[in-house]
């Protein structure tokens, strides 16, 4: 009876533990019951998370050249548009310079409709990876996951509250539609139609970042994910997307290479050392989705030590072997995790540092918007797995649940917080100050914004703190002139521009502003000859037709002057009315 009775307990000790077990799965176990409030609850996470940014102001830093200075957004007509989609402008694209103007338009340079813009369509993008993730899973838990991550991110702020980052965000838009619309056409075997729709939304997401370039090797990858096979077909299939990506190729690298975006490494890293550069960005990204602590706007390339870079880009290396090695061996979640670290290679590959991109930076945190998806559907399938696999028992699924919710609140604590950095842009440099006080363009940056205040003393400060850590910066000094201009120091504007000028020989601007602190100074001759050079260097430049004629009309040529004003109007210079109607009729 005794070891009838120990039995008995002991199954029913046993049953108690497996029904725990079941309950405690059951909690977790996805139902319809209450997976339709998974996208509603991130939706609403997210949009609380990023609603203290809707109040910042712009960031300064190219937020000036795209939007606040930049005359092509303020005229909403044909001309307009001609110009907006006939030449790309700087690192900025076609879309995203429409949407400025649209914006202009109806709210004029007021921050808060543009940071609206940015928050709405992070929001549609989070959406579109919660459709994307259900739709080749099949997983709710899965897609859950993946855009909470996506959407509450810490890494994702740059791309959100910066005004200038609306490329990002639109490319994204774009490129997910286009995802959304090929994987309807992979499902469903028949909708044709999806497959144009896809072409479409691929060109329009060229057409806001050349970032989407990826797209055709990301639907490849699909249809292995997918059809579990890639044939000549399906690779003929691509044959619109690769044409588009050569088209909007060759436009990019004129158009990095006009701006000056693509720096010229080759006297700091040999190629060996830029084979770390690469291992390092590819390793940072995945650290920070997991670690996205000490982030700032700008993380400058390392400072070599006689010939060699600091320890943890040679690091990086054999961790990025190990990681590859390990997707190739592992036998959980195989499929997944080699799908997920696929896609993040493939959508981050092109800021790797193969060919350098950005002025300053070895890293962005605003690159990895997309390449997350990536990361994050690896994590959703592997808390599915966890909390759906009976061999697991209830304290590891509740554990790791635990961990999920201490990840989520963590960034979405870090998120809040760091929106409020973005605030303008002296917060913003003066946080690049504290992380990097020994790099001149942090302090640069924080000189530009207060010049852009209006603390012309203050900014003279920063900007001289630049000019004396490093002294080849032509803008530092073009940038100190201006400030010395406004301060009624024209003989100091004039040697800052001069510096400037011996940096940058082809620098019309420098020219043009020269010329206008000689004007200043009465010294008519000198000034005429310093516009001409700018009109010379940019024939299109209508503030230096305007800054001649009024020159020329201090050496009494009027019949210069008028023809000048004449220029300038032409090419939209609003204040050149005024003089041709007071002066030249």
């Amino acid at each position: 009876m005794r070891t009838l009775e120990l039995t008995t307990n002991n199954h029913i000790s046993k049953n108690i533990k497996q029904q725990k077990e079941i309950n405690a799965s059951q909690l977790i176990k996805q139902k319809p019951v209450y997976s339709k409030f998974f996208l509603p609850f991130v939706l609403i996470l997210t949009a609380i998370i990023f609603a203290n940014m809707l109040g910042n102001d712009f960031a300064s830093w190219d937020d000036s050249v795209n939007i606040l200075d930049n005359p092509i957004i303020k005229h909403f007509d044909f001309h307009s548009f001609k110009e907006i989609f006939t030449n790309f402008h700087g690192t900025d694209f076609p879309l995203t310079i429409f949407s400025y103007s649209l914006e202009y338009k109806f709210f004029g340079l007021n921050p808060f409709y543009y940071h609206l813009t940015n928050y709405l369509i992070h929001l549609f993008n989070v959406l579109l990876v919660y459709i994307l993730i259900r739709r080749i899973s099949g997983k709710n838990w899965v897609a859950f996951i993946a855009a909470l991550f996506f959407g509450i991110h810490p890494m994702h702020v740059e791309s959100v509250a910066w005004v200038s980052e609306r490329k990002d965000l639109l490319y994204s838009l774009f490129f997910l539609l286009s995802l959304n619309s090929y994987c309807k056409f992979l499902l469903s075997k028949t909708n044709v139609p999806h497959f144009y729709w896809s072409i479409l939304w691929f060109l329009l997401s060229m057409l806001s970042k050349p970032a989407a370039a990826c797209l055709p090797l990301v639907l490849v990858l699909f249809d292995y994910y997918i059809e579990k096979k890639i044939t000549i077909k399906s690779l003929l299939q691509k044959t619109p997307f690769v044409l588009i990506v050569i088209f909007f190729f060759v436009i990019t690298v004129f158009v990095q290479k006009t701006f000056e975006s693509i720096p010229d490494l080759t006297q700091s890293f040999n190629f060996i050392d830029k084979v770390f550069l690469f291992s390092y960005s590819a390793i940072y990204y995945i650290i920070k989705a997991f670690a996205p602590f000490n982030l700032c706007a700008i993380h400058f390339y390392p400072i070599k030590e006689g010939s060699l870079l600091p320890f943890e880009y040679y690091f990086s290396f054999f961790v990025l072997i190990l990681i590859v090695f390990t997707a190739i061996k592992v036998k959980l979640l195989k499929n997944e995790i080699i799908f997920g670290l696929l896609f993040y290679f493939i959508t981050i590959i092109m800021v790797l540092q193969i060919i350098p991109v950005g002025q300053q930076a070895i890293v962005a945190e605003r690159y990895s918007y997309i390449p997350y998806i990536g990361i994050f559907f690896i994590l959703g399938h592997l808390f599915y797995y966890i909390i759906e696999n009976k061999k697991f028992t209830s304290k590891i699924k509740i554990s790791f649940s635990f961990i999920i919710i201490a990840l989520a609140t963590g960034f979405s604590y870090l998120t809040f917080e760091r929106n409020k950095v973005w605030e303008n842009g002296i917060i913003l440099f003066t946080d690049e100050i504290n992380k990097y006080p020994e790099q001149g363009y942090s302090w640069f940056g924080r000189g530009y914004s207060k010049y852009e205040k209006g603390d012309n003393e203050g900014a003279y400060s920063d900007l001289s703190k630049a000019i004396k850590i490093y002294p080849n910066d032509a803008e530092f000094y073009f940038n100190r002139g201006n400030v010395c201009n406004n301060l009624s120091k024209f003989e100091n504007a004039i040697s800052d521009y001069t510096s400037a000028i011996k940096l940058k020989p082809i620098y019309p601007e420098a020219f043009n502003n020269r010329g206008a602190s000689y004007g200043n100074l009465n010294r008519l001759n000198e000034s005429l000859s310093d516009y001409n050079k700018a009109v010379i260097l940019n024939p299109k430049y209508a503030e230096a037709y305007f800054g001649r004629a009024i020159t020329k009309a201090g050496l009494n040529d009027q019949n210069g002057a008028c023809n000048d004003w004449l220029s300038a109007q032409q090419l939209g210079y609003e204040d050149a009315t005024s003089m041709l109607e007071k002066y030249c009729k």
